[in-house]
């Protein structure tokens, strides 16, 4: 294929030091403009390519094939909105909409201009990910019993967006696309029973420590996530016959590390072991090949809509 030309919508942190590298070692894309409203912020990213400061005019430059939006979340829907109706493929941040109806809006705009649309949910992508799923539903574990997850960091600055109400914030649509919705993807998406949750408020009005427990069928669901623990993150499922377990740091967020799989069958204990990669690479370039046809894996859509109607369930509690 030739290379993609991705456009930057948004020149923040996420852009600047996820994103940006990614593409930039990528035989696959390449950055071919951005749009901010600062210019001198876009010209970090693109000092080569083309700059905007209007976001319409990037969706109409023909030589762009994708957009790629790093948004503060309020804004995600109405952007991505604006750049499927000019015809291009996006690649959004997590999550996709501030509830489940503005991401069957967004699926029907994607449908009706015939573009890709894709949740940037980057972990998923990382082999160790996908190795643990195909575990889990490979029946080696038996009947899964019990999944608990969690994601946390250890305190955000009052400054920091995330916890921002007036546009999207709160610790769970930050961090719970990773840990809260890790028993949905690993039990391919059974319905929800059981749900209970339990927050603390930051100062500021949003969520920042929430637990959502539920079930899913007979499997049991513990989550936290946080952005006022010492803990930082981990992932364990255990079964009739076993168990299987991520812990430390990087679980939810390996980039660039060694990384391990610890399970468990019976009395044997097995570690597998995973290199080095780049997952924000992997999905750009599945992103990337997609579009053109190709057959490689993204997320699909009907996943991102079952991520938002947990979340919709969570804050009516919350809230």
């Amino acid at each position: 294929m030739s290379r993609f030309n991705w456009g930057f919508v948004g020149a923040g942190m996420i852009a600047k030091k996820a994103l940006y590298p990614a593409i930039t070692r990528s035989n696959v894309g390449e950055i071919y403009a951005v749009a901010s409203r600062d210019a001198n912020k876009a010209m970090t990213i693109s000092p080569n390519g083309k700059i905007y400061t209007d976001y319409d005019q990037l969706f109409a430059d023909p030589e762009v094939d994708g957009v790629y939006i790093s948004l503060p979340n309020a804004f995600h829907l109405p952007v991505a909105i604006r750049a499927m109706k000019a015809g291009k493929h996006v690649l959004c941040e997590k999550p996709l909409g501030m509830n489940a109806a503005e991401v069957c809006e967004a699926m029907d705009v994607a449908a009706t201009a015939g573009v890709l649309f894709v949740e940037a949910s980057w972990n998923r992508w990382h082999p160790r990910t996908q190795r643990i799923e195909e575990i889990v539903k490979s029946g080696q574990l038996g009947e899964i019993t019990r999944i608990r997850s969690g994601y946390a960091y250890d305190g955000l600055d009052d400054s920091d967006i995330r916890l921002d109400p007036k546009i999207g914030g709160g610790i769970l649509y930050d961090l719970g696309p990773y840990a809260t919705v890790a028993p949905l993807w690993l039990m391919d998406f059974p319905a929800v029973s059981n749900l209970s949750v339990q927050s603390v408020k930051h100062h500021g009005g949003v969520d920042e420590t929430t637990r959502v427990n539920y079930t899913l069928g007979n499997t049991v669901c513990e989550t936290v996530v946080s952005c006022n623990m010492r803990e930082t993150s981990w992932l364990i499922v255990d079964g009739t016959k076993g168990s299987v377990k991520m812990l430390g740091q990087n679980v939810f967020n390996t980039r660039h590390a060694d990384s391990k799989l610890e399970i468990t069958i019976g009395d044997k204990v097995t570690i597998e072991e995973f290199g080095q990669v780049d997952p924000y690479q992997l999905m750009a370039d599945n992103f990337a090949r997609k579009a053109v046809g190709g057959s490689d894996w993204v997320m699909p859509l009907s996943q991102s809509l079952r991520f938002a109607e947990l979340f919709d369930a969570a804050y009516a509690q919350i809230k």
